[in-house]
């Protein structure tokens, strides 16, 4: 009989297990010289078994251990059975490789110390798994999206910082409870819909929604949930990445709003422009014809020239609406006599009032008012107060404009026995394109300009506008205060 069948069958089961193992298994006289090395420790440290065996367990400690005196670390003290411990291992191109050793002494049946055995395992990959869990933990624990997990039950496994500042709920008061808590009553069909899609093995992408906060404010969202598989790629859960949507939804509703606004501005301009400009073209060719003659011809021609004041106001207006919304809008200040412009704003609308049948009256000081303003600009806020008061009052009625000097101010007022002003309509008077819904507005038109031009230009003069009225049928008080300290 051979000498290969006399070797124990369980031996043999023991030297094909230490050399298909996919750890490195090496053992070691108690002098520190290798007596094994299997395929593994070829493969982790780079020697052949015939190159190693022999050699000193030394060759696959680093330098910088040896150095440090830390080299006993790696062998197991007399009577101690095993240790475990975790190092860095050397290879043979000199690579520093992460390992875990367990050392153990290796002992006759009669238990006397004849060498060591360790059994050394690569952690290259399980630190490399490691390293990623952190960044990926880093990344989820840094994202301004709400990042969350849950069971396919529902319940909430995961929440990052963002999804605590977005709904209000902390990780410890939500972890282990439903996702439903977040979710408004009238929504809760949306979590069964989400759970069958996850169960099946879709997706669901950029779902736009609502979510209810912890305080009970509601928060728009866009979520995207996807399901979440274990390593056979069974599904046992789902993660959701929600993004606050609010401010974009804002932005969308500002757009759209400023959209129709533009839309039903320019329809707006339209309207007022071709009502003169009708009557511009048809009184010209007229004339041109012969039609008019004597009186009614003068009459003609006010006619056009009061039609073709209106569209160059309206051009006006616009202009300078279009320069502050660029920022262009730049006043020309100089002392003058505020008395000058306000003197001129009067004349300017004396024609209209007069043909109107409504009375215009001027107070002033005696004295000139120093101040320091845009002539041009300070006459034009005058004039838009005045033909807004002559505009919307009837025949018999009044509008007056008086002038005072106050220790630390000038005030303007501007008053009319006119229609008035719903108590309502008073908070949005100087608001661009705005126009107080009633029928004598609807009558006399306009682009609702002039009021928001008004509060711009005595705003960069430093001063307010403000309004008053007791309601419809009791007439307006406009009342613009300028600092004195602008005065000289």
């Amino acid at each position: 009989m051979s000498s290969a069948r006399m070797i124990d069958p369980a031996t043999l089961r023991l030297a094909a297990v230490v050399a298909s193992s996919e750890d490195a298994i090496i053992t070691e006289t108690l002098e520190g010289a290798i007596e094994t090395w299997n395929r593994s420790a070829e493969r982790l440290f780079g020697y052949s078994a015939s190159e190693a065996i022999g050699l000193p367990i030394e060759i696959i400690v680093p330098p910088e251990i040896r150095a440090a005196g830390d080299n006993a670390s790696l062998h197991v003290q007399r009577g101690q059975a095993s240790s475990h411990f975790e190092t860095v291992g050397l290879t043979r191109d000199g690579r520093r490789v992460p390992i875990s050793v367990s050392l153990s002494t290796v002992t006759t049946p009669e238990g006397r110390l004849i060498g060591k055995s360790r059994i050394v395992r690569d952690m290259s990959h399980q630190r490399t798994l490691e390293r990623e869990a952190l960044r990926l933990a880093a990344i989820v624990n840094s994202s301004e999206d709400a990042i969350v997990s849950k069971d396919l039950n529902g319940v909430v496994q995961t929440w990052n910082g963002a999804a605590e500042r977005m709904f209000g709920y902390s990780a410890d008061e939500i972890i282990g409870r439903p996702i439903r808590i977040i979710i408004p009553a009238d929504r809760q069909f949306e979590e069964d819909e989400v759970l069958a899609t996850i169960r099946a093995g879709r997706a669901v992408e950029h779902f736009e929604t609502v979510r209810q906060r912890k305080d009970g404010s509601l928060i728009e969202i866009s979520l995207t949930v996807s399901p979440v598989r274990a390593a056979d790629g069974t599904i046992i859960g789902a993660s959701k990445i929600a993004r606050d949507i609010s401010e974009q939804r804002r932005l969308t509703r500002r757009a759209e709003d400023a959209s129709r606004a533009k839309d039903e501005f320019l329809a707006m301009l339209s309207h007022e422009l071709r009502t003169p400009l009708n009557a511009v073209l048809g009184y010209t060719r007229m004339l041109r014809d012969g039609h008019f003659s004597g009186d009614r011809r003068e009459q003609v021609v006010e006619i056009i020239e009061r039609n073709a004041r209106v569209i160059s106001q309206l051009v006006s207006d616009v202009l300078d609406v279009s320069t502050i919304v660029t920022g262009k809008l730049r006043l020309n200040l100089d002392t003058c006599d505020l008395t000058v412009p306000l003197r001129a704003a009067v004349d300017s609308v004396r024609p209209s009032a007069d043909a109107k049948g409504v009375s215009l009256r001027l107070n002033l000081p005696d004295q000139p008012v120093p101040a320091s303003c845009d002539t041009d600009r300070m006459q034009q806020v005058f004039w838009n107060l005045l033909s807004n008061g002559v505009k919307f009052t009837g025949r018999g009625g009044v509008v007056e404009a008086a002038l005072s000097v106050h220790d630390d101010s000038l005030i303007v007022t501007v008053t009319d026995t006119g229609i008035g002003i719903r108590p309502e309509s008073l908070p949005f008077l100087f608001q661009r394109f705005w126009q107080a819904d009633h029928a004598q507005s609807r009558i006399v038109g306009g682009l609702g300009l002039g009021l928001s031009l008004v509060r711009h230009f005595v705003e960069l003069h430093g001063g307010t506008i403000a309004v008053a009225s007791e309601g419809e049928g009791h007439g307006s008080t406009f009342t613009l205060t300028l600092p004195r300290g602008q005065c000289s």
